[in-house]
């Protein structure tokens, strides 16, 4: 993973090779889930694995939310992996607004138009702080900063839901809770391709594993995916978790670019060779009607003359 480059995992359907390819400059991954589900926790996990060799004491680098009184990431934030890469960044979001308009409109926002590091979020996660929210972001300077950074394509999307929180919600029958999240999960905008977004679950080591087990069949049904799409990320420091979380980066990094678009010339040069193509195959079919047409004339000619002899005698 850390020799990466955008460009390495594109298999060549078709008989192309990644040269052919509109490849982004740095292959981007947006975190997306609710309140509490720990996503900036899963950054500064996803980091640590990488910093075990060069920077084992490094702080974490995502701030981390312990409770709802924290008004958690209100920025959009940019991290390479590894630090200071340029071939993979993923992106913590703040959690999505209940409110299901609001919600859909920035995830479409941020899937079609892009995203930039520094920028605003208007999507809250609770309606009734919003104001609240608002007042503390504009001290902060930051306003204008997304016109210093680059905007990036979202390549994939990472899902990160709370294991706690599905256990309960499915022990107490609680289906609103379990709804939203599928409704959230298969919003189209969220699909790149017809591939849906990998599922992480974290806090898993609050649970037994008998209930990851059952929390993992759980998402996987509701959801509708395999489940070698969900990843079972707790946030102990394990080797068996560094696995994990190294898989569920190359299940994102190959599933995106098995969608990074063609290039506008290797597409005409395609349909320039079977342009070609056709006119010469229409052409070949035009010499053979045209030949057969020509040997139709001399025969008659030929027929012609031989019944002007016999008449002449």
């Amino acid at each position: 993973m850390s020799r990466y480059k955008p460009g390495d995992c594109i298999e060549g359907a078709g008989g192309t090779k990644a040269g052919d390819y509109i490849l982004p400059e740095i292959t981007t991954l947006l975190l997306v889930g609710p309140r509490g589900a720990g996503k900036s926790t899963l950054v500064n996990r996803i980091t640590r694995v990488f910093d075990k060799d060069d920077v084992p004491f490094a702080p974490d680098r995502a701030q981390v939310s312990r409770n709802s009184k924290s008004n958690g990431t209100l920025f959009l934030q940019e991290y390479p992996i590894p630090r200071n890469s340029t071939a993979i960044c993923i992106y913590d979001t703040q959690s999505l607004s209940i409110d299901p308009q609001k919600k859909f409109n920035m995830l479409q926002q941020w899937m079609t138009k892009g995203i930039s590091h520094g920028e605003t979020m208007t999507c809250f996660s609770r309606d009734t702080d919003e104001g609240n929210k608002t007042k503390d972001i504009k001290p902060f300077g930051r306003q204008f900063n997304i016109l210093c950074y680059k905007t990036r394509k979202v390549n994939f999307v990472i899902f990160v839901v709370d294991g706690v929180s599905i256990l309960e919600a499915t022990e107490s029958n609680k289906k609103g809770y379990i709804d939203i999240l599928r409704e959230t999960f298969m919003y189209p905008f969220l699909s790149i391709g017809d591939d849906k977004p990998v599922v992480v679950v974290t806090h898993g080591d609050c649970l037994s594993m008998l209930q990851r087990a059952h929390v993992q069949n759980e998402l996987a049904e509701v959801f509708g995916i395999p489940a070698c799409q969900i990843f079972d990320i707790p946030g102990s420091d394990d080797y068996q978790t560094d696995l994990a979380i190294l898989d569920m980066l190359r299940y994102c990094i190959q599933h995106a670019e098995q969608n990074f678009p063609i290039k506008l010339n290797y597409l005409l040069e395609v349909r320039g060779r079977e342009t070609f193509k056709n006119a010469a195959e229409r052409l070949m079919a035009l010499d053979a009607v045209i030949e057969a047409t020509i040997i139709f004339l001399c025969i008659m000619i030929l027929l012609i003359r031989v019944s002007d002899k016999l008449l002449q005698l």
